[in-house]
């Protein structure tokens, strides 16, 4: 699924607008993320979905998304395999119905930048997504330049994990 929203000359004052990826192996999922990403007015040139890991290596290849929203689980794929190589070229969130502390802190230190559950509210979503597009704008998407991803109830992820 392809969402084209804003040509780049009209994403209003600053670098652009952004390409988002979101990677999710359960249809339903991913296009009412997409969707959601689409109504909420950000700076987004193009929403991509994957429902695979093959599948989301290809199309950040292809695209060379800004901002990726990534699930935990993928049809017997592992997605936290897959964030070091997406966090490289993106920032990413992970959404997942696994919020335990170790999924977290495994997340965390792959390279999320965000860590939102899919039984969190939808606005919690949109705060990280609308975070990581500032900051895919701005050009910030790696550790150094990380502070802070909000959520409305406050669960964030905070500087890189000890040792990184």
């Amino acid at each position: 699924m392809v969402i084209d929203l804003l040509p780049t000359a009209n994403a209003g004052p600053g670098r652009g607008a952004v390409t988002v990826l979101v990677i999710d192996d359960q249809r339903a999922v991913r296009e009412g993320v997409a969707r959601l990403i689409s109504c909420a007015g950000m700076a987004v040139r193009q929403i991509r979905t994957a429902g695979s890991a093959a599948e989301a290596l290809r199309e950040m290849q292809q695209c060379h998304p800004e901002v990726v929203v990534l699930d935990v689980d993928l049809d017997g794929d592992d997605g936290l395999a897959l964030l070091p190589e997406l966090a490289r070229e993106a920032g990413v969130l992970v959404l997942t119905s696994h919020g335990d502390k170790s999924t977290r802190a495994r997340a965390q230190h792959l390279g999320a930048l965000c860590f939102v559950e899919k039984h969190q509210p939808a606005a919690d979503l949109l705060a990280g997504v609308a975070e990581l597009v500032r900051r895919g704008r701005e050009g910030q998407t790696s550790w150094a330049t990380r502070d802070n991803c909000p959520a409305a109830d406050g669960r964030i992820l905070r500087g890189p994990p000890d040792g990184a």
